[in-house]
């Protein structure tokens, strides 16, 4: 996937074969996006010049689906928004799309976090 910097002189003609491209292939997606949201997996996807930012949340009945979805996210790093809110950041699809994973905030502590996303070295079978 290459990202092409916005400052291109697009035609509104271009624009809107870019729409209905965009539109053509997010349906297959469908099936697959349907299936997380009933795991209680959302996504939202911002896509801004020459970066894809993903944010993925999970809900508390659907934290069985954490370790495998963090050991996908290439240089995870733990921490906390604003809010208080657990996140963990990091990358997919050799580093054009930036991914924030909200943590329900009932499932772990700031420090088991850091163990599930390998920033911090421990023995996570006292920790779950």
């Amino acid at each position: 996937m290459t990202i092409m910097p916005a400052d291109m002189p697009l035609s509104s003609t271009g624009i809107a074969e870019d729409v209905q491209e965009a539109v053509n292939e997010v349906f297959p997606l469908f099936e697959s996006v349907q299936k997380l949201a009933r795991l209680g997996v959302s996504v939202a996807f911002e896509v801004a010049p020459s970066r894809i930012v993903a944010t993925i949340r999970v809900a508390a009945n659907a934290t069985q689906v954490l370790p495998a979805l963090l050991e996908e996210i290439d240089d995870a790093r733990p921490g906390q928004l604003p809010d208080g809110k657990l996140v963990v950041t990091g990358s997919m699809c050799q580093g054009t799309v930036t991914l924030r994973v909200l943590i329900p905030q009932e499932w772990v502590t700031a420090q088991e976090l850091a163990v599930l996303t390998g920033t911090t070295p421990a023995d996570p079978s006292d920790l779950l």
